[in-house]
Order: structure tokens, then sequence, then C-alpha cells
């Protein structure tokens, strides 16, 4: 038999076959890739070419998706930037000035295709052309012993295997996010014995860190200057960092007292993730304070020594990495966080926020959060200390001109109980996003995150977020419900759900719940998308806590709903923690009591926080002191407010 005339039978059956299960285009087509493309333009086709059936080959198919570098730059990318167009009915031309823009231009057209749940990406006509509003795009996970996720199997990454984290690596991809930031808490070194129960997590990192510069993201070490080993904290009683009033215990030394002991065991760390893209330090939380008479005699010159410490240990590790300078709403901390107690003994903490930006080199890059953030996050806190004038210190960053200026957009994990839980912030993430971009004008946005699996929708819309702005909510939930299902019939469905849970977040009306939790749970009975069954379980023990949190329920009711409550999630895989970590259930259930009367007090007391912050209270972004302007509550006459 002719040659070529079998292998065209063969082609035509294959082809049939994989026509009948959606899997290919219509005739023959492949997916072309120019010669000297990097890792990560070739890994995101390979993604493009399992969702479509399309081989990788050379350019002489009937149809093609070409993937090709510029000819000549253009100047509306810039870097990141990329171009999708149809030329013609038989070709997709994928173009960028870089190699990170044509990864983001595949990813973009992979990622649409999923949405809408297309195989064949020629059967509509592209001509799209976009650069992401903020170079940076990153997403800080904390996989440390905290939030009520602390440690428990698949829902928090404290336990994460390498393809747990492979999956939300590759979501970042898809999402063309570019950093990846590890915020581990943990420390391991050889010369402490008790650290070796974190050995594991370090090489489950290392092959994070190498995943990610596989696919194209970059892998970021966030910690503390003063951060060591527990062990080390034990073991050194006089040089014990005093952190309490900053919330922390035992995690810490004191920096002017054991500066070569902390640098020579993170030069241990350094070397294990040598190769890494950022090095990430935050001074005045995750225990970095110390409220010693040396730190406290000028804490801003601890900050300015540690910084240029770290930078020359990162030389001396091999690293060519850059160096993260965490604000962390310093001028906040000294007004409304820290006691009184501690400013008196030691004033310099009160003027740590001026003292400390001219001692910075001017080549780091400058991270903190929002004014707008403190204001939803730490409103009531503000009022209480008398509503001392603040200061947008992200402004203060740009001013005293220090290479790239990021805006954390903390408000979409704050430490408590709730971090779990599914939460669309698209209002809040939308806002946030037109404030870094129209009147702050910086140069990277961060998410943040202690428990990722249950919050694919706030994941997903600061993702998004963060790379367009004037995204819309009904796009967001629109994006989020194909994503969500796998039948393209439960989109409309999927999408109407989102947005009742992001309804009931702003009116805290249990029947915007419990209709969010029918709504996915019944898509849940018809689909088998992990993200969606994630997203369905959290959104049903979200309603079991809500109804607990309730006044009027008794003591005897809430304890009813927690036995019904456990026995609802004892067969959900992402809640494996709280009902098969601890084998026996008399203990199990105690201890899971214990974490849903942590949960409801929690909802409680943060369930005042706003969806969407009152402008009127802060009109205009700006460096300089500014008095908030609450909103006058109604049985009280309005006070005098100077700014």
């Amino acid at each position: 038999m002719n040659t070529r005339y079998l292998r065209s039978m063969i082609y035509a059956a294959v082809l049939g076959v994989l026509t009948a299960c959606g899997s290919v285009v219509e005739g023959a087509a492949t997916i072309s890739v120019y010669a000297d493309a990097d890792s990560p333009v070739r890994h995101a086709a390979e993604r493009l070419s399992k969702h479509t059936g399309i081989a990788i080959g050379q350019a002489n198919a009937d149809r093609e998706i070409r993937i090709e570098l510029s000819d000549q730059p253009n100047p509306a990318l810039g870097e990141q930037g990329y171009t999708i167009r149809s030329e013609g009915d038989s070709v997709i031309a994928i173009r960028g000035n870089d190699h990170e823009g044509v990864a983001n231009g595949i990813y973009t057209l992979l990622r649409t295709s999923m949405i809408e749940h297309e195989k064949d990406p020629f059967r509509k006509t592209w001509n799209v052309q976009e650069k992401p509003r903020f170079a940076v795009r990153s997403m800080l996970v904390s996989p440390y012993r905290f939030g009520a996720s602390y440690g428990f199997a698949a829902l928090s990454p404290d336990r994460w295997s390498i393809q747990e984290w492979k999956e939300y690596v590759d979501l970042m991809r898809l999402c063309n996010m570019t950093t990846l930031t590890m915020g581990s808490e943990r420390v391991y070194h050889p010369d402490y014995p008790q650290s070796v129960r974190e050995r594991w997590r370090y090489e489950v990192w290392k092959e994070v860190m190498d995943y990610c510069h596989e696919v194209g993201i970059k892998f970021n070490w966030f910690i503390a200057p003063n951060l060591v080993p527990q062990e080390a904290f034990w073991r050194n009683p006089d040089e014990r960092a005093i952190q309490e009033a900053g919330a922390w215990y035992g995690c810490g030394l004191i920096w002017g007292k054991a500066k070569d002991k902390i640098l020579d065991i993170q030069k241990y760390t350094l070397q294990h993730f040598r190769g890494l893209d950022g090095l990430e330090i935050i001074y005045s939380d995750g225990g970095g304070f110390s409220f010693d008479e040396q730190t406290g005699a000028d804490p801003a010159a601890y900050f300015a020594d540690a910084t240029r410490s770290y930078i020359e240990l990162l030389k001396q590790t091999g690293n060519q990495s850059e160096f993260v300078y965490w604000n962390w709403v310093l001028d906040f901390w000294s007004k409304v966080m820290l006691p009184e107690h501690v400013l008196e003994e030691f004033p310099k903490y009160r003027t740590m926020q001026d003292d400390v930006l001219p001692l910075l080199p001017k080549e780091i890059t400058y991270l903190d959060t929002s004014l707008l953030t403190v204001i939803q996050v730490f409103g009531p806190g503000i009022q209480a200390k008398g509503n001392p004038p603040l200061r947008e210190t992200i402004l203060l960053g740009k001013q005293h001109g220090f290479r790239r200026v990021i805006d954390v957009f903390w408000y979409m994990n704050p430490e408590t109980a709730l971090n779990m839980f599914p939460h669309p912030y698209i209002r809040r993430g939308i806002q946030e996003a037109n404030y870094a971009a129209d009147e702050l004008d910086v140069d990277g946005v961060m998410g943040y995150r202690l428990a990722p699996p249950c919050r694919f929708l706030g994941d997903y819309a600061f993702f998004r977020l963060a790379c367009d702005p004037s995204l819309t909510q009904e796009q967001l939930a629109d994006e989020m419900a194909g994503l969500l299902c796998d039948k393209p019939e439960n989109r409309r469905t999927a999408a109407e759900a989102v947005n009742t849970l992001e309804n009931f977040w702003s009116t805290k009306n249990l029947d915007d719940l419990a209709k969010a939790e029918r709504l996915f749970r019944d898509l849940l009975k018809e689909e088998k998308s992990k993200r969606l069954e994630y997203v369905s379980n959290g959104v049903t023990f979200l309603s079991y806590l809500v109804r607990m949190a309730k006044p009027e329920i008794e003591t005897d009711q809430r304890d009813l709903l927690k036995i019904e409550l456990y026995q609802t999630i004892k067969p959900m895989y992402i809640f494996q923690g709280f009902t098969s970590d601890v084998i026996w259930q008399p203990e199990s259930l105690r201890f899971f009591f214990a974490r849903v009367e942590m949960m409801v007090e929690d909802y409680r007391n943060f369930s005042h926080m706003p969806e969407v912050v009152d402008r009127s209270i802060y009109p205009k972004a700006t460096s300089k002191p500014f008095r908030l302007k609450w909103p006058t509550k109604p049985d009280k006459p309005e006070e005098s407010r100077d700014n």
C-alpha cells in the first residue's frame, strides 16, 4: 500500500476521533514557535497545544498559530505587551517585543479559549493588543503557622506537595502574573536539630522556585530581618527580641546583639535558594520589631543597617537578586498600633517613618499597603486612637525616588480565621486597582494569601485586575464562571452565583449567602471542576458560620449546628484537615468546635469591614498628614475636623 496514502488514512481516522471529542480544529493545523524561544514560551505553547489538540510543529499546515517576536519593536507594547491577530482564516499570529510578552500573549489566547470552552481558536477573529498596566504582578503566599487553615492538609499551603504548588503557579501564569513571593516565617539550619522539621519544606520550595523559573515566574523570598529558628530563640535568652508589643513571640533575636548569628543562619537559606529573584524584608511586622533598649534607641538605623547587610549577603551567596524593602505602614504603626507606653519609652518609634527613608539605598524596591486599605481594615482602631493624621506612605516612597514602588492589596486576606473562605473582592479589587493606577501610579501590585484553595474567586479577580484595572464586575464574574465550569451551559448560573456571593459580603444578608450556596451546590451536581468543588464547599462552610454568628442563636443551638457542620464537611476533600488530620473523633470534634468558635468570633468582629471604601473619608491621595473625615453618626453632633 502507498505509504503516503496509509499515513493519510491513519491521520483521517485519528482526526475523526479527536474532532468528535472536540479536541482539535477542523483541518490540519500547527503551532509554530520561533527558533530561539525560551523555556517559558515553549511551556506556554505546550499548554496551548494540550488544550487545543493542535501539535507544535513547522509552519506547513493548512492553519497555523504563529508565535513570533516582532520584526520591529512595537512601542505600544513595550515590555510584556503582545498582540493576537487573525490574519485571514488560516493564521493567528501572537507577537511581542520580548519573550515575556510573547508568553503573555499565548496565555491570553489560552485563558480566553478556556473561559469560552473553545478548543478551536480559529472559530473567532482575534484582534487583541494589550500591555499589562503594572509591570510587577506578585502574590505573597505565606504557608506559616496561623490563620484557621493552620497546618491542615490540602487546605493550607503549609503542607502542600510540589504538585499542589505547581497547580497554583500554573493558575498564576495563566493570568500573566510575574512573581510568587514565599513568606515562610520558617527557618531551617542544620546547626539547630529541632529545625529539621522544616527541611522538607525547604526542599519542596526549592522545587517550586525551579518550576517558577521554568514557566516564567519570578520567585522571591520573604522574611523579617531578625528571623531565626525557634531553637535559636530559646538557646539564647540574653539575645531574644522583645516582640510582644508587635504581636509576635519566639521567632527573632535582637539585631544589635546577634547580628552575626542571624546573618549566618540566613546565609544558609540564601545559599539553598541560590538563584532566587528577590529578597523581601519586612521590618515592622513578622517579628521584625524588637522593643529593647538598643533597638528602640534608633529603630530606623536598625532597618537601614539590616537592609545594607542583606544586600551584601545576597552578593556573598551568589544571588543577583532584587532587594524589596517593606515599609509596611510605619506611619500607621507609630500613630495607631504601637502602645503608648512603648512610644513613651522609645520616642524614636514615633519618628521612624521619616527617619528611615533617607537612610535607604535608592536602587531598592519600596513596598507598602495603601492608606485606602488601612482605612478599610483598621478604621475603628484609627477612630479609637483619636483619629490622628495619617499619610499615604506609598507616595512617600515615590517622592524619595526608589527604583520601583509596589502597592500591596492587603485587604484580600487579613489574618483572621475567615481567611480561607470564598470572598470575590471584585468591587474592592476594582477600587484598589484604579486607585493604584490613577492616583498612586505605582510600578507593581501584590496580593496576599494564607490559604489559597477556597479563594479562587479573590485570586482571579486580583490577577486579572493587576493586568487590566478597567475590567468590570460583569466581565470578571463571567470569566470566573467560565473557569469554574466544564459545561458552557452552566456559565450563566455560575456567574450569578459569583455575583450573589459578592453581594453577600456587601450586605451581610443571609438570604444572599443562602442563594449563593444553593447555586454553587446545584452546579456541583453537574460539574467535575475542582475549583468549583472547593468554592462550593467553602461557601457551604461559611453559611454555617454566619448562621451561628446571629445574636439570637443560643449556645445549645450553636453546638447542634457545629455537629451538623462537622458531619457536612466530613466527605469534603478540601476540609480533611478538620476531620481526618486528628483521627480520633472525640479529640477531632473538640479541636473542630474550638476552631469554629474562633471563626464565628472573627466574623462578628470583622463583618463591619466595608467592601468599598467611602472616598469622602479620604477624597484624594496625599503624602501630607491628613485627618480622615469619618462620617458623623446620626446620634452625635458633627465634630469639627482639621485637615
